[in-house]
């Protein structure tokens, strides 16, 4: 009989085994990761303050290409409207105050440039005058929770312009009872409550796609 050199025999038998060992090792590894995957990505995924929080990974506003706004001050009605293609859902409706019918209004296509909760007013010099005039003395930085706070619960700034000026916004008030009425000096009133879901509304869409693929729309 032949005999097997014993470097032979040893060559063979550690690469059977080790073939029998890597084996074993991924049909292990892969029963793990089934089990424990989830756990595994918890491990590496950054704290949600590092990056942009999405709400709702299931949420419908992530099939949008466009959300629009429209403000319809002949029936003070805004529509938020979500754009898929060439086809447009009415996602929302609310009630709105406009200007007051003497008052140059914002018109026209535009977009928000930004986005704030219990915001801090800052009133114009036009404003503070206007107010001293009725016997109010506006202060030039008016905080949050202010009774004077005309901006309510949030406020949403606009592009708009008229005559120059661009200090249009979409906003709460301190009176809900002037909602549906020409009460503004070209602002949009909301209800507190509905401007603070418009603002979710829109921070849940903008985790999706941006604040560029809002176009806000006044007519």
């Amino acid at each position: 009989m032949f005999g097997i050199p014993p470097f032979v025999f040893f060559t063979t038998f550690f690469l059977f085994n080790s073939s029998l060992f890597c084996v074993s090792l991924d049909e292990k590894y892969l029963e793990e990761f089934s089990a424990i995957g989830s756990k595994i990505m918890d491990r590496y995924t950054p704290k949600f303050s590092t990056f942009k929080k999405v709400d709702n990974l299931l949420s419908v506003m992530g099939a949008y290409d466009t959300l629009i706004i429209e403000v319809d001050s002949s029936k003070n009605i805004m529509y938020v409207k979500g754009k898929i293609d060439k086809k447009i859902n009415i996602l929302k409706s609310y009630k709105v105050s406009t200007a007051k019918k003497d008052i140059k209004k914002p018109l026209g296509n535009g977009q928000i440039t930004s986005i704030a909760l219990n915001p801090i007013w800052y009133p114009t010099s036009d404003t503070i005058e206007s107010f001293k005039k009725r016997g109010i003395e506006l202060p030039s930085k008016v905080l949050a929770g202010n009774k004077l706070n005309y901006m309510g619960s949030a406020k949403i700034n606009l592009s708009h312009k008229v005559d120059g000026k661009e200090t249009f916004r979409i906003h709460g008030t301190i009176d809900e009872k002037t909602i549906g009425s020409y009460e503004s000096s070209g602002c949009i009133r909301m209800k507190n409550k509905e401007v603070v879901q418009l603002v979710y509304l829109l921070n849940e869409f903008i985790d999706f796609k941006s604040m560029d693929d809002i176009e806000v729309i006044l007519k």
